[in-house]
């Protein structure tokens, strides 16, 4: 009887897996220093996310291709890819300004404005939006950019927190580190990163002896389903070739199972749902089965040596 009902369970058709798609945009250093440290961030969170999703899917937008023009352009051209099922990522490394009225975020030429980001997020198809503002300032967008569909972190609460936070350093090193993944799962979603980062921000200040100048804020319902980095090491040409097709299709099984956990409000009841997600779940038993048979053969096999 179980093997019949895991046969049925194995049949069920899964719907197409959403896409994540991610846009890093690193704006002006200003000084030496920041420069530095703003190339350290955004490669910190390019390593991370091409984890997850394709390299064709990541794109960094810096220095003279950080205008405002190409910048725009960009994301006209990506707004033709991205469909509704999809998921996008944008995240703002670098300085901004709040005059008390707008906000701008600062790269070559004339500024990106809060305008301009909003006009971003409102044209983008994608059924769920994450954006992630490490600039001073960062805070002013929060009010006029909260949506059902939208995941917001800043590093600021508000426009008038206007010093250089230290929340994007934090950020960008949340993405690699075991120990932001506290539900163990080897990955690291937008909420985990966001903690991660807001909790040491709060150390730094408070082993300095200083006063804070920035704190951080989230705001939208699915941070946690938002999965931004996988921490199992990707496989190497050199790795044994049945691990490395094991563990490819582990990292495409945790991202359906991901996708259909963003989707859940989607089914018509929770049966269906669930049934999905069992399929998952078993599938997922059985792989893991498979690689841990495989990691004790290698293992046998290297004491044997």
């Amino acid at each position: 009887m179980k093997t019949c009902l895991l046969i049925m369970m194995l049949l069920i058709p899964l719907t197409a897996s959403a896409k994540l798609y991610v846009t890093i945009i690193q704006g002006l250093g200003g000084n030496q220093a920041y420069s530095k440290q703003f190339d350290q961030e955004t490669k910190d969170v390019v390593q991370a996310v091409t984890r997850i999703t394709g390299k064709d899917r990541v794109s960094v937008l810096t220095g003279n291709q950080a205008t405002r023009e190409q910048i725009l352009a960009h994301f006209r051209k990506l707004q033709k890819t991205v469909t509704r099922n999809d998921r996008t990522a944008l995240i703002l490394i670098g300085h901004g300004s709040y005059d008390g009225r707008q906000y701008k975020f600062n790269i070559p030429g004339p500024d990106l404005t809060d305008s301009d980001i909003g006009g971003i997020m409102k044209d983008s198809p994608a059924r769920l939006q994450l954006l992630v503002n490490t600039s001073s300032a960062s805070g002013a967008l929060l009010k006029d950019l909260k949506s059902d569909s939208r995941i917001i972190i800043t590093a600021t609460h508000s426009g008038n927190e206007r010093n250089a936070p230290r929340f994007g350093v934090y950020f960008a090193a949340a993405l690699s580190q075991h120990s932001a993944d506290t539900d163990k799962n080897e990955a690291v979603s937008a909420a985990e990163a966001f903690s991660y980062a807001k909790q040491l921000t709060q150390d730094y200040y408070k082993n300095e002896g200083r006063l804070a100048t920035e704190h951080p804020q989230l705001e939208g319902k699915q941070a946690d389903q938002f999965t931004l980095a996988r921490l199992l090491p990707a496989p190497k040409a050199s790795d044994n070739p049945a691990m490395v097709r094991l563990l490819k299709q582990r990292r495409q099984l945790d991202q359906q199972i991901d996708d259909l956990k963003l989707r859940r409000d989607e089914f018509k009841t929770s049966n269906e749902y669930y049934n999905q997600l069992q399929v998952l779940l078993v599938k997922m038993s059985q792989l893991q089965e498979q690689i841990d048979k495989l990691n004790k053969g290698l293992g046998k096999n290297s004491n044997d040596d």
